[in-house]
């Protein structure tokens, strides 16, 4: 048998352990299924939940008379709630209060794009 060259000694032992340069050394993904590891969540965050407050800022940027309702005109602004709107007017008025608003869903930013205000 032909003795082993440094090279080719190096590379026997860096394929013997692994080493080939595909990342073999890195730690596996974390199993989802273990209680034990930190969970990570699915779906990105955006920043923002549907916090009473975050509703009442949404609802606030599109009143924008200022009259503790969003009617038609101003709801028009943000096209997921005026698909919305005769649904969610309970009480047939034409406009929105904060009750009825708050039931709304998908509501992005107040035009209806995918950042929150």
């Amino acid at each position: 048998m032909k003795p082993l060259t440094p090279k080719l000694l190096a590379a026997s032992i860096a394929i013997a352990f692994g080493l080939n340069g595909t990342g073999a050394l890195a730690a596996p993904p974390p199993d989802p299924t273990d209680p034990t590891q930190p969970s990570t969540p699915t779906q990105p965050h955006t920043g923002q939940a549907d916090s009473p407050a975050s509703i009442q800022a949404r609802f606030e940027a599109l009143d924008l008379n200022h009259d503790n309702y969003v009617d038609k005109t101003e709801a028009s602004a943000n096209k997921t709630l005026s698909a919305q709107f005769d649904k969610l007017d309970a009480n047939h008025d034409g406009k929105l209060s904060l009750a009825e608003f708050s039931k709304a869903k998908g509501l992005a930013s107040p035009t209806g794009a995918s950042d929150l205000p």
